[in-house]
């Protein structure tokens, strides 16, 4: 939910406005534009008013990508009187902003060490200042792409790069319009999975659950290897480790009854509750509307003898 715009925003803009940034171009119509829209896009992300603050001034000392000052850094302490301290020193420590030196930082833990593109000093800011200046130019830099496609072009992907990797950093509003705007600029991923062929059940009785899924399920029991058991249902398979006795690799704490698994059925949702209560077996829940890896499905929750939670689920 967005926040209301901090008291000082009035005078900050008119102030803003006085010292020329109406008058300036920038991707979007003028700088003040652009100033106005990251502020406001930073309270629609639940920003606190000093970083809102920050947001709408933060160009005040010019930055490393665009260095058109409206005041200069000797002059800290009218901006400061205006917007408060603490919005103050997030617009500095934004300007101040080493890219090249500090972006490659961002991702790779705390603390991050800053460099001052003013003083060439490098320091360490605290969490709540990263954070900010992570956010910061998430703000900033969706609204010059979302208004100049020859730079969307230019630098979406780096961009995409830098608030993925440092997407910890990051509100869960930031991330997902820094995610959905850039998605174009995502890297190919380097592995890409096209279906499920098995996964490994531990159960407690391997013959008990042969015959609960061969019963209720329909599945067919499989032996493979040198007597591993398994049951197989349409292309896939759940092959079954005794607990006790699983091969390796294994998970890390495998446990009867840990899993949740979702199985797809032609079958209406009508005979399938027929079908349970003719085998005996209680409906722990449904049929039930939600939601599955290729839209709305109709479901019924039941156990298996390890008391692992099976959905039974229909497509419309």
């Amino acid at each position: 939910m967005a926040r209301p715009a901090p008291a000082r925003w009035p005078r900050a803009e008119e102030f803003l406005s006085a010292r020329g940034a109406a008058r300036i171009a920038h991707p979007g119509g003028t700088l003040l534009d652009h100033l106005r829209r990251v502020g406001h896009l930073l309270s629609a992300w639940d920003a606190d008013p000093d970083l809102q603050l920050a947001g709408l001034c933060h160009a005040a000392y010019g930055t490393d990508g665009f260095d058109e000052p409206l005041l200069g850094t000797t002059e800290r302490g009218v901006l400061a009187e205006l917007i408060g301290d603490r919005a103050e020193a997030l617009v500095y420590l934004y300007a101040s902003c080493d890219r090249a030196a500090v972006h490659p930082r961002l991702g790779q833990g705390l603390p991050v060490v800053f460099q001052d593109r003013f003083t060439g000093r490098e320091h360490t800011p605290a969490e709540a200042d990263v954070r900010a200046i992570a956010e910061m130019p998430a703000a900033n830099e969706l609204d010059v792409l979302g208004h100049n496609v020859g730079l969307a072009e230019r630098h979406g992907p780096a961009l995409y790069r830098l608030f993925a990797r440092s997407r910890d950093l990051l509100s869960a509003p930031a991330w997902n319009a820094c995610a959905e705007q850039l998605a174009q600029y995502a890297p190919e991923p380097g592995i890409v999975i096209s279906g499920l062929d098995h996964l490994a059940l531990t159960v407690t009785d391997v013959e008990r659950t042969t015959a609960f899924y061969q019963r209720v399920l329909g599945m067919r029991p499989v032996t493979f290897g040198e007597g591993r058991r398994a049951l197989g249902f349409g292309s896939s398979k759940i092959n079954l480790h005794r607990a006790g006795s699983e091969l390796l690799p294994h998970a890390t704490r495998p446990t009867p009854g840990s899993a949740d698994l979702c199985l797809v059925t032609r079958t209406p949702q009508e005979q399938v509750l027929a079908h349970l209560a003719a085998c005996g077996v209680p409906v722990e829940e449904g049929p039930v509307t939600r939601t599955g890896a290729l839209g709305p499905i109709l479901s019924t929750y039941l156990r298996d003898p390890d008391g692992n939670l099976i959905e039974i689920s229909t497509y419309a």
